[in-house]
Order: structure tokens, then sequence, then C-alpha cells
């Protein structure tokens, strides 16, 4: 049997800029200081459309979001940058190696964009069991978007074998207040037989 397609949403995107490199004053083009006076007059959460247009506008320099880049040695440290009832706005800052556990984000959309570094998606599938059974795996370089249902299971990573750092901005509509952590599924997984060939690609 075929495998589902996926249900998140990933789009590579221009790279970000900062506010002097962005187009005429007249276009939509967020700073962070727009971004959150625009969250804060939501009249509810975002939808997938909504998300996707939000973070296109986004121009964000490195000085607006200095305040936030904090790391932890022991796991990736996650920085709040705003909150309201209808979302969450945060600058997720990960060491080398460091990753979050496989998880979903119960009753919240989520949006995720690359500032700084490749960060390693790794999307899931529930078994029969409650488990979670890999299904992709893939690089997001800086300006990628990933936008995640509430149901959608993944988890991130820095992997990079540089030591780089890695920084993603999280947008979660509404606010999240509880997820679902899964363990991985131990059992070698039987690939279709047009799945079963030596190539691959992310």
């Amino acid at each position: 049997m075929a495998l589902a397609a996926p249900r998140s949403d990933t789009r590579k995107e221009k790279p970000m800029q900062t506010p002097a490199a962005s187009s005429s004053p007249g276009t939509d083009e967020a700073s962070l200081a727009v971004a959150i006076r625009l969250l804060s007059r939501l009249p509810g959460p975002f939808n997938l459309e909504q998300m996707r247009l939000f973070f296109h506008a986004l121009r964000l320099s490195p000085s607006e979001l200095a305040p936030f880049r904090l790391f932890d040695e022991d796991q990736y440290r996650r920085n709040r940058i705003h909150l309201n009832e209808h979302c969450e706005l945060l600058l997720l800052c990960w060491q080398a190696g460091q990753r979050s556990k496989i998880h979903n984000h119960k009753g919240s959309l989520c949006g995720v964009r690359v500032l700084e570094g490749v960060a390693t998606e790794t999307v899931f599938e529930r078994t029969p069991a409650g488990l979670a059974a890999p299904r992709e795996t893939r690089e997001l370089a800086v300006g990628s978007l990933a936008i995640n249902a509430d149901t959608d299971i993944h988890q991130v990573a820095n992997l990079q074998t540089n030591g780089r750092p890695l920084v993603t901005l999280h947008l979660y509509s509404p606010p999240l207040r509880a997820m679902e952590a899964f363990s991985p599924d131990p059992r070698p997984r039987l690939l279709p037989r047009e799945e079963d060939c030596p190539e691959f690609h992310i």
C-alpha cells in the first residue's frame, strides 16, 4: 500500500532580508515590531494560508532578534517573543546535536521558519500501537518554511556537522498548551516495491 502524502506544507522561500534590503516602503513587509502589532490585533487563530502570508511578509534584522537569541548548553531553548490568546511567537535556538522530542502540536497550527543554519525535520506517522514510524527526513535551509497541522508528528534537530548553531522562528496558533510525545517504532519498516531502491533524496 502506498504511503499517504504528508499533510505538512513545506515551502522554500526567499531568505530573510533586513529592512534595508527590502523593496520600496509601500510594500506589505513586516519588521518584528510591525509583526507583533499585527499579532496583537488578531481577531482569531490563523488558518494555514494566513500563516503562510504572515511568514512570507516578514523581513527580520539580526538586531531585532538579538534579545531573544539565547542558547542553552543542555537542550534547545525556547525564547518567547509574543503571546496572546490567539497565537504565540517564539525564537528557538539549537546548539549542534540538540533535537526536539518526537511530538505533535495538539490543537495548534505550527509554522517554522529557518533563520540561521540548516534544520533537519523528520516526519512520522502513528502506528496502530501508538508509536511513531519515520516517513521522511528533509533538510530545511535558511528561508525554508514548514507549516504543520495539529496532528502532524515530527522531530526537529540540528544535525549540522560543522558545529554551527540553528535558529528557527515558530508561530503557534492558538498558543501551544498541550502536545503528545511519541516513542519511535523500533521495528524495521517494509517499503512497497516501488520505493525499495538504493536511491533517495531529501
